[in-house]
């Protein structure tokens, strides 16, 4: 099967080499007899033992060594990208410095309390003299703030960088492990006055370039849409910030399953890729027409990536169009899946680290199962009429899709829209349309017609609204989301296996097949079973890190009773990006708050003084105050912001002080120092992370 799609097979191979190798480098016991040096020692001798059996024409031991070259070369080239990450972080750790100077390198991207932008951190001033340094970061900015910069500023900053905190909670998005996939190992919040912005003017780099023409395209956009909806909308889906986007309607294309075209990805990319293989088509039946026609595309391609302003989301969508052309023009035959995987192969090349990034997978997943699945599903109803004919075409299509994506969706999101199905037509037909004609919407404000700058403007407005409208559609019916889907690892390779499974007994007619498929659906079932049974019948006492709040969670069943502070319980912002996926890992359906004195199975809660005393399989937990006593108490949680102004601490000696998220850097400093005098046991949840209940 994969003689006829080689590249398949040599991109399957380099990826599970950068896969193994990052297995490696994140376990500290193995990763350090890996570095690079000896990576690359170990892959010229396998190549050259490799061409040694070629030579004596042992192809089978050839075609082995050579698939080792390449698994090996995958770890090598993930290695090569970590250790320039960790040179950046030793740079700037062992280097004092008091001042840092950073080039901004996109436009400023408003967040929910603040600015921010990718900056490269370009000198650093060590005792009064500036250092050269070359170190990617993110920086944010008050959204008052009196200085906003633009793309291609520089930024003058006084203090140091900090590194991204890890996961403090289990589930937790991991932020620092997010970045560090971007190359991005520094981060700084830089208050009003701690700065200074440089206005450059005529910066001739291609990124500050294209910034400058997106920021254009944005204005543009801007005064041509007055509907705040629409122009949110097209800015969204064309140069790729969501800034002006209304919650309500993020929601609305989270609901219906159609919330990848707010991003810029490889899907629009296709579109406007599509759409000008047809309008250009003709070129092709010119003589030496086909090297105008790619020229042209390319040219175009290209300009749709500068309007977005480059990011390396478009960068790989506008590369994998461009192999796909490539080998229209100059291959008679050439097959999707084996250009797929050449593009694939092309940017994890360049960046092994893109492998790890959401909108890579989903897309390459996509993509993959529409050249897979879209005919078997297609060939399902052959509608005569032309209507239901394209709007069958477009389900098959959308299904085709979700099916190569919907495992790792739900391990991501642990969600399912449930009218993907009746939506993806309406959005995908309005797409279709909206993009291109936002473009024309650009080419057309160069020019002085503003009548047709109105037309098209009017256009673009009618074909935003109807996709909203398609969009909102969903939540207005029964059932539109099915909520708390939980996967892990093991789960999504099972039913990875099995929609493979399912596409080669078809494609290769041998039914036998389906006997290994229903021997993965037991397996799956058994598994999957198990580990929810294990589940329910467990108990689990969590004490989170939760930033200004106090949480405590104490798994029963399938029922999480949480004890927090009032803030928490109105704050579903905090209990969403802290605690919710915990609760759905652990199989929760009920998540239940609780404030006065309550008795279950396993717990019983009674209100002592200012605070609660919690009793829960033989542990002691008390949330509130100091206060001196000889009772055993397991765990005291600090949840008082008042500075405390004793010395001595008379607990018992088995008791651990707990410092809550509730107590501010000053009294948590002054806490650490009272606890430490008095030899008492100390877990900072703010610095430490929770803490598992034994």
């Amino acid at each position: 099967m994969l003689s006829r799609v080689p590249f398949v097979g040599l991109i399957l191979t380099f990826s599970i080499g950068i896969l193994l190798g990052d297995w490696i480098i994140n376990n500290p016991s193995a990763s350090r007899y890996f570095n690079s040096a000896t990576q690359m020692a170990v892959i010229l001798v396998v190549t050259a033992v490799s061409f040694w059996f070629y030579i004596q024409k042992k192809y089978l031991v050839f075609g082995v060594l050579l698939n080792v070259t390449l698994l090996l070369s995958g770890f090598l080239s993930l290695t090569l990208r970590h250790e320039s990450l960790y040179r950046n972080i030793d740079f700037l750790t062992k280097n004092k410095y008091d001042f840092y100077q950073a080039t901004v390198q996109n436009i400023p991207e408003k967040r929910a309390k603040s600015i921010r932008v990718d900056a490269m951190i370009e000198k650093i001033h060590v005792d009064g003299k500036w250092i050269k340094a070359d170190v990617k970061a993110y920086l944010s900015i008050p959204q008052d703030a009196s200085q906003i910069p633009s793309a291609g500023d520089q930024i003058v900053a006084r203090g140091n960088l900090e590194n991204p905190k890890p996961p403090m909670n289990p589930g937790e998005f991991d932020y620092r492990r997010y970045l560090w996939n971007k190359g991005i190992v520094w981060t700084d919040y830089l208050p009003e006055n701690s700065y200074r912005v440089i206005k450059l003017s005529g910066s001739q780099s291609v990124n500050s370039w294209a910034q400058r023409i997106s920021q254009w395209s944005d204005r543009q956009f801007r005064e041509n849409l007055k509907d705040d909806k629409s122009y949110g909308l097209v800015k969204a889906m064309l140069l790729g910030r969501r800034d002006d986007l209304r919650s309500d309607q993020v929601d609305d294309y989270t609901t219906s399953g159609t919330v990848h075209i707010l991003s810029v990805s490889g899907m629009h990319v296709a579109i406007i890729f599509l759409v000008l293989s047809y309008l250009l088509g003709w070129m092709k039946r010119l003589k030496g027409g086909k090297y105008l026609y790619l020229a042209t595309i390319m040219l175009l391609l290209g300009f749709y990536a500068v309007v977005t302003g480059l990011p390396p989301s478009v960068q790989r969508a506008t590369l994998m169009c461009i192999v796909f052309v490539v080998a229209e023009v100059f291959a008679r035959k050439h097959n999707a899946m084996n250009t797929l995987a050449i593009s694939a192969l092309i940017i994890l090349l360049f960046d092994p680290q893109a492998i790890f990034d959401l909108g890579f997978q989903l897309s390459y997943l996509a993509m993959s199962g529409i050249f897979l699945f879209y005919r078997p599903i297609e060939s399902l109803w052959m509608p005569v009429s032309w209507l239901w004919k394209y709007i069958w075409q477009i389900t098959a299509l959308s299904f085709a899709a979700q099916l190569a994506t919907f495992p790792l969706s739900l391990f991501y999101f642990h969600q399912f829209p449930f009218y993907f199905w009746l939506v993806n037509p309406f959005v995908i037909t309005c797409t279709n349309a909206l993009l291109p004609a936002a473009l024309v919407l650009l080419f057309v404000c160069l020019g002085p017609f503003v009548w047709l700058k109105t037309a098209v403007g009017w256009v673009v407005y009618f074909f935003a609204f109807l996709t909203n409208i398609s969009a909102a559609v969903p939540k207005n019916m029964p059932g539109y989301l099915i909520g708390n889907l939980y996967l892990d690892k093991a789960e999504v390779v099972l039913l990875y296996a099995l929609v493979l499974l399912a596409w080669y007994a078809y494609e290769s007619t041998e039914f036998q097949w389906l006997k290994y498929m229903a021997g993965l659906v037991i397996l799956f079932v058994f598994y999957s079973t198990s580990q929810s049974f294990q589940n329910y019948i467990s108990f689990k006492g969590m004490i989170h890190s939760v930033p200004k709040h106090s949480v405590v969670s104490l798994k029963e069943g399938d029922r999480l009773f949480i004890f927090s502070d009032e803030a928490f319980r109105v704050d579903t912002n905090a209990y969403d990006f802290y605690i919710k996926n915990y609760a759905i890992s652990e199989g929760i359906l009920e998540t239940i708050f609780l404030e006065d004195s309550v008795k279950t199975k396993s717990l019983v809660s009674v209100k002592v003084g200012d605070g609660k005393l919690l009793s829960w399989k033989n542990h002691l937990i008390y949330l509130g105050g100091y206060f001196p006593t000889k009772t055993a108490i397991d765990y005291l949680l600090l949840t008082s912001p008042k500075y405390p102004k004793i010395s001595k601490i008379d607990v018992s000696s088995n008791t651990t002080f707990l410092i809550s998220g509730e107590i501010k850097k000053r009294t948590a400093e002054r806490w650490q120092n009272i606890l430490q005098a008095n030899h008492v046991q100390i877990h900072d949840l703010q610095t430490q992370g929770a803490l598992l209940l034994p």
